[in-house]
């Protein structure tokens, strides 16, 4: 049994699950140079009716090793059904998924899992991470 890439959630009122390494570990192993971080900020589908909750309050991740075809290395994810989600990516990640491979599943909407499928902007971008919709 491979224990090294086990998916693991907190169930707090906002779920955070991840699975992989974390952006930290990653820089760690292969240097800042080697890592790249693509990442969102999103409002679930079903929060957008209603004003009371925040917006873009849930939160996308994926670390990736830029000299492996940028292999993706951990997953991490805050918003609603975050063990769901991440119990699927998980085989993605023991099987050495790529942005690429992400990029062309093609997500289920209107889900959050879907968020992973539409990963564009880099941390190293610099560029604004916030979404105004679906």
């Amino acid at each position: 049994m491979d224990y090294s890439n086990v998916c693991t959630t907190v169930f707090t009122p906002l779920e955070y699950g991840c699975c992989g390494l974390s952006e930290e570990d990653a820089i760690e192993t292969l240097g800042e140079e080697n890592v790249e971080v693509f990442h969102s900020a999103f409002t679930p589908l079903e929060w957008q009716m209603n004003s009371e909750r925040p917006q873009n309050a849930c939160y996308v991740k994926a670390v990736c090793d830029l000299k492996d075809s940028q292999r993706v290395l951990g997953l991490h994810f805050l918003g609603p059904n975050a063990g769901e989600v991440m119990q699927g990516f998980g085989v993605g990640i023991r099987l050495g998924m790529t942005m690429d491979d992400l990029r062309q599943l093609v997500g289920i909407h209107p889900t959050v899992a879907e968020e992973l499928t539409l990963l564009q902007t880099t941390k190293r971008s610099g560029e604004p991470i916030e979404k105004s919709a679906c």
